[in-house]
């Protein structure tokens, strides 16, 4: 064969060749085609006819394996992927596939290898970073999944992401958190945006913010003796880098402080504004008015709980006679005056104050003034056209009214912005995998909120469930007129309010969903309420109950006990005076465990913690012998430490052994500290 004949032969043989490949590559993307609108079977035929004529084609092998994953044939699932991988070691996607069958498979230690070979591969691999992240969290491993979770936020910014960052920021002591930049911007826009509760983050931020140069300085400087000059307190340097990171500001902004020594150092700042406009030695260029805007709202936020000496109060007195006698006079306020004085008191108490909305302020004291002027005129506005469903002659249910009249709980800033709307079927098997659910099914579904105090729970379920027709209720008129306001705010049509007593709704109206958290436990009998919530459940409906564990709760009942002995009661003079005490007493000594717990760090919430007129705690066998008496099947407890426990007890995957969680609970007797929540379906 001469070369002129060789050379035809292989352009033949090339031609062949293309020929082949535009026919697989034809067969392949018909099969996918197939794959994506649900013909499976037309898909498997395809990707086998694919891999006939060549069987190390990536794609087919890949999305075979996926379609045996789907038909429950997982290993040989598995063993396509490992030869789809062999045939293309340098194509991420195999790895992302097999990742995602290995970890359906509970085989995450290896899930998690080819979780990190696509990102090595491919470090904007779609997923990759979110899937990786949230394995690792699951195996307890949060530091390594936080690392992903500001990784993949880079390129990706998705719910499950900032999720993940959310709950790894949450489950890690603080202390080990690196102080990276990129951590901490992330940080900001969780408590901003919000990515979750504020009051979620409030620890960590607390911890961060203290290891930072500034405050590691002004903590040290008030350890001493405390300064009575701002200059004592931050350099001019100082303040620039807390207002370039932000995130002090933020925090005071979003959540009551809920950290003794950051609260220190804000009870110092404001007492040195205070004290400098007193002597008339505060800067004029007002460098200090952001951070005193700052902590007006965090006053209100956490409704003035910081304790004040008898000096603030005399200076506290002029200042407010100053600002009355501006008003009074149709003259503008000194802006950081105004930022001051709302930090020690709400504006709305100011003889005149609604003049303060009409006036133009810098942005820092515009915010101060929408929220301590023009949100209270509105919730006034609101309160005389409530809705009443029953009356209220439970003698120990017009208590607790009377309690959240004067103390609306909780005062919050912000609800969860990325709050996806969900189906309740969706929603229950995310949270609760393998649990013995039974479907409700795709429809609209009432749901009443048994308590819904400032309308932040309320206000998050009619996020979720946006189809649904939510009734929320609750005792106090104050409470309620904070929720609507707030709902408004955000242009909800599906939820309802009204002021009703639960131990007096009738049995006319049935519900697909009743949700009920940290009320049950302030009734009279807990359990006649629950018997007649559960009632108005209707059969295969659902509850989501939040109730006080005595075992969390044992350093409270020791500060109950403490502050009976005393003969000490509620006044705000007196939870202030509480507060400096427990604070100061040595860490492990019971009542310092009191500011461990959040709600130390607001008025209503200290006042709910070691004042409630009424309180009841329960265990999880109580809870257990209930569902039994009134049929229900228990679904999950919604906690972080479900990870925790299913390492204790991994024969337990699906978390609803009661039995297991009351020993689990023994052995870590702060798992439930805030509350036992959880979810129930009616049998």
């Amino acid at each position: 064969m001469n070369r002129k004949q060789r050379r035809a032969e292989g352009k033949t043989g090339k031609g062949v060749a293309r020929s082949s490949s535009l026919l697989e590559e034809t067969l392949f993307h018909q099969a996918m085609a197939h794959h994506q609108a649900g013909r499976l079977r037309d898909a498997e035929a395809n990707y086998r006819e694919v891999l006939a004529a060549n069987p190390r084609h990536t794609g087919a092998l890949s999305y075979l394996g996926l379609l045996a994953h789907q038909a429950g044939h997982s290993e040989g699932a598995i063993d396509l992927l490992r030869k789809a991988i062999a045939s293309d070691k340098r194509n991420a996607e195999p790895h992302y596939n097999l990742a995602r069958i290995l970890s359906d498979c509970g085989r995450d230690d290896e899930a998690i290898v080819h979780n990190r070979k696509v990102l090595e591969i491919d470090p904007r691999f779609p997923g990759a970073n979110n899937n990786l992240a949230a394995l690792l969290l699951l195996h307890g491993r949060s530091a390594e999944a936080l690392t992903v979770a500001v990784d993949g936020l880079r390129t990706e910014d998705t719910a499950g992401l900032k999720s993940t960052f959310v709950m790894a920021l949450r489950s890690l002591d603080p202390a080990a958190v690196k102080l990276d930049p990129n951590v901490i911007q992330l940080l900001v826009r969780a408590l901003r945006e919000p990515w979750c509760r504020p009051r979620d983050l409030s620890a960590a931020a607390g911890v961060i913010l203290l290891r930072s140069a500034a405050m590691t300085r002004c903590v040290e400087r008030i350890s001493h003796a405390e300064p009575a000059r701002l200059a004592e307190l931050f350099t001019q340097s100082d303040l620039a880098a807390l207002r370039n990171d932000g995130l002090l500001e933020a925090l005071l902004g979003t959540s009551p402080v809920t950290t003794v020594e950051v609260e220190r150092v804000l009870i110092a700042i404001r007492r040195a504004l205070l004290n400098e406009i007193a002597s008339g030695t505060l800067d004029a260029d007002e460098a200090w008015l952001p951070l005193a805007a700052a902590l007006g709202q965090q006053g209100f936020i956490n409704e003035y709980v910081f304790d004040v000496t008898e000096d603030e109060t005399a200076q506290l007195d002029r200042l407010r006679d100053e600002v009355a006698g501006a008003i009074a006079r149709n003259e503008a306020a000194v802006p950081i005056k105004l930022a001051v004085l709302a930090s020690y008191l709400p504006l709305h108490s100011i003889f005149g104050a609604e003049q303060l909305a009409a006036r133009s302020w810098p942005d820092a004291v515009t915010l101060l003034v929408a929220q301590q002027v023009a949100d209270h005129r509105d919730e006034q506005a609101i309160r005389s056209g409530i809705e009443r469903l029953t009356a209220i002659e439970d003698d120990v249910s017009e208590k607790v009214r009377a309690q959240y009249e004067e103390n609306p709980y909780p005062r919050w800033s912000r609800i969860f912005a990325e709050t996806q709307p969900l189906p309740a079927d969706h929603y229950i098997g995310m949270r609760f995998p393998g649990a013995p659910y039974k479907p409700i099914g795709n429809r609209a579904l009432d749901v009443l909120v048994a308590g819904c105090g400032t309308g932040q729970h309320a206000i998050q379920r009619a996020l979720q469930f946006r189809s649904a027709n939510i009734l929320a209720i609750d005792l106090s008129l104050s409470s309620l007129s904070y929720a609507i306001r707030k709902s408004k705010e955000l242009g909800l049509t599906n939820l309802r309010y009204a002021q009703a007593d639960i131990l007096a709704l009738e049995g006319d109206r049935a519900f697909d969903v009743i949700d009920s958290s940290g009320v049950l436990h302030h009734l009279k009998d807990p359990l006649t309420g629950w018997r007649r919530l559960a009632g108005l459940v209707r059969p295969g409906g659902l509850m989501h109950i939040g109730l006080y564990s005595a075992t969390a709760r044992a350093d409270i009942n020791a500060a109950r006990a403490y502050l009976a002995q005393q003969g000490r009661d509620y006044s705000v003079d007196e939870v202030r005076r509480l507060r400096a005490e427990f604070a100061g007493r040595a860490p492990g000594d019971p009542l310092h465990n009191i500011t461990g717990f959040s709600d130390f760090f607001s008025m209503s919430e200290c006042r709910d913690l070691l004042f409630h007129v009424q309180e009841h705690q329960f265990s999880i066998p109580q809870i257990a012998a209930f569902l039994a008496e009134a049929g229900f099947t228990f679904l999950g407890f919604e906690t972080p430490a479900r990870t925790s426990y299913v390492r204790r007890f991994p024969d337990d995957r699906a978390a609803t052994d009661l039995a297991n969680w009351a020993a689990f609970e023994a052995e870590n007797p702060s798992t439930f500290a805030t509350m036992y929540q959880f979810w129930i379906q009616k049998n």
